[in-house]
């Protein structure tokens, strides 16, 4: 309930707490008799006021602080919209265009290998499975390299802008080649299935 409203109810509780602390002083010296007259005018207009103002106010003061907290909710969810709605956005931006489909992964995979001087021993076809409005697209890929050209390639793969995930890994040593490994890995992203969703970089 709004502070104002709290306090202006206390007020007139407080009120009618100390008129009937100082009627109970009066009647227990004297008792009855000096009520009877006020009574009969006191009543009538006491339940007057009650009937005609306290209870309408209270009624109002009530309506009042639950249209606040409605507006108040209502303020709440269309914040958490808002900030989930910017947040959904960013996401969007983060994903490869739906035109790109066909091409973008594997651009990348060949594009990032070539900065480190890694060559292919295979890459597979690529593989897409539907998700809601959106395509997880895969290609597995096996090479030839050294543990350091393996963590710098990985490492500029994952911090693209870009979506990107190895979400499988398998290495084992050249047994021909002193310091080189075989490695076999899945490279995954997310596309939108239609055109106008996302918002990330083509090839």
């Amino acid at each position: 309930m709004p502070p104002f409203i709290a306090s202006l109810l206390a007020s007139i509780q407080a009120f009618f707490k100390d008129m009937a602390g100082n009627i109970m002083l009066i009647y227990g010296e004297k008792g009855i008799e000096p009520f009877r007259k006020p009574l009969v005018i006191a009543v009538p207009t006491l339940l007057i006021i009650y009937s005609g103002i306290y209870g309408p106010l209270g009624r109002k003061l009530d309506n009042a602080s639950n249209r606040i907290k409605s507006v108040e909710t209502v303020a709440q969810y269309s914040a958490d919209y808002t900030d989930a709605k910017t947040r959904l956005s960013g996401y969007q931006r983060r994903l490869p265009l739906a035109k790109d489909k066909d091409e973008w992964l594997n651009f990348i995979i060949t594009n990032t290998a070539r900065n480190y001087g890694i060559s292919f021993d295979g890459v597979s076809a690529q593989k897409e499975t539907e998700v809601g409005s959106f395509l997880v697209v895969s290609r597995e890929v096996t090479v030839t390299t050294t543990y350091a050209k393996l963590g710098k390639w990985l490492a500029e793969i994952e911090n693209s802008p870009i979506f990107l995930r190895v979400v499988e890994l398998s290495l084992r040593r050249d047994e021909f080649t002193p310091g080189n490994i075989k490695v076999t890995f899945r490279l995954s992203t997310i596309l939108p299935r239609f055109q106008g969703q996302g918002g990330g970089g083509g090839s």
